[in-house]
């Protein structure tokens, strides 16, 4: 079965499309793939974020929770990856997408696989592949126990992709559904613990330095001012009864009449 679905969403083309391939089998493998590789922190939590929004809609409808697999994660990743040059469930490689599964050494009964792109959030795509009904029947399967998550960006553009199994090869290695929110990482808040060194904030105890202010007590300068004194007007030649040490009155009248005349008093 294969359902296509296109719709737009804030003027971002927002594709999606599920297939399921319910009772196929795959002989068993040695497994020696890796578990998923994840670009960054981000789009790794958006891939564990999506497996718990697929286990809450499950629980919802009374259905067990799927074991969130990194090996078939990987597989998503890859599916993920392929989807950005060709958005179909067909490989580039002309192969079924459930091919895959094999080269990552991983035995099924059943087996579905669930692609989207243009979705921002785990939310919003979430929210699309639940609007419709082929996604949705993968999502809500009782075929299923297994379920793995991939997540790309591209170009400013995510690409998500879902693939869910039906395998006992992956008990060994399945990991809890619940999500390794960033969140922890806040716990590293207490870093702000440095804050104490606000507690150095004392130093603007330095503040006294503002008493060195009593050097404006230089203004003490200003009172040298009194070098104004012009004592040079102090001409005391004005007076007279200097002259009366002259010997004569001809000489007496001639030294008052010159300092009268120095006084300004006679010309």
């Amino acid at each position: 079965m294969k359902h296509k679905l296109l719709s737009f969403l804030a003027g971002t083309v927002i594709a999606l499309t599920g297939v399921a391939a319910p009772s196929l089998y795959s002989h068993s493998e040695p497994m020696t793939a890796s578990a998923a590789v994840y670009a960054s922190d981000e789009t790794e939590n958006y891939a564990r974020t999506v497996a718990e929004l697929v286990n809450s809609e499950r629980a919802k409808q009374g259905l067990p929770a799927l074991k969130y697999s990194l090996m078939l994660s990987q597989a998503s990743q890859t599916r993920a990856e392929e989807t950005v040059q060709l958005f179909s469930h067909t490989r580039p490689n002309g192969t079924s997408c459930f091919t895959v599964l094999k080269e990552q050494g991983i035995s099924y009964t059943a087996a579905g696989e669930n692609i989207a792109y243009g979705q921002k959030t785990p939310n919003a795509v979430m929210n699309a592949w639940m609007n419709s009904s082929g996604h949705r029947a993968n999502i809500l399967s009782k075929s299923f126990d297994h379920i793995g998550i991939g997540v790309v960006y591209r170009n400013g553009t995510y690409y998500w992709s879902q693939m869910f199994a039906a395998s006992k090869s992956l008990d060994g290695e399945s990991v809890t559904t619940t999500v390794t929110t960033t969140a922890p990482k806040v716990t590293t808040a207490p870093k702000t613990t440095t804050a104490p060194k606000v507690t150095t904030a004392p130093k603007t105890t330095t503040a006294p330095k503002v008493t060195t202010a009593p050097k404006t007590t230089t203004t003490r300068k200003a009172i040298t001012a009194p070098q104004t004194t012009a004592p040079e007007v102090t001409a005391p030649d004005c007076n007279t009864s200097n002259c009366n040490s002259a010997k004569t009155l001809y000489d007496r009248v001639k030294c008052a009449l010159a300092a009268l005349r120095r006084c300004g008093l006679y010309c």
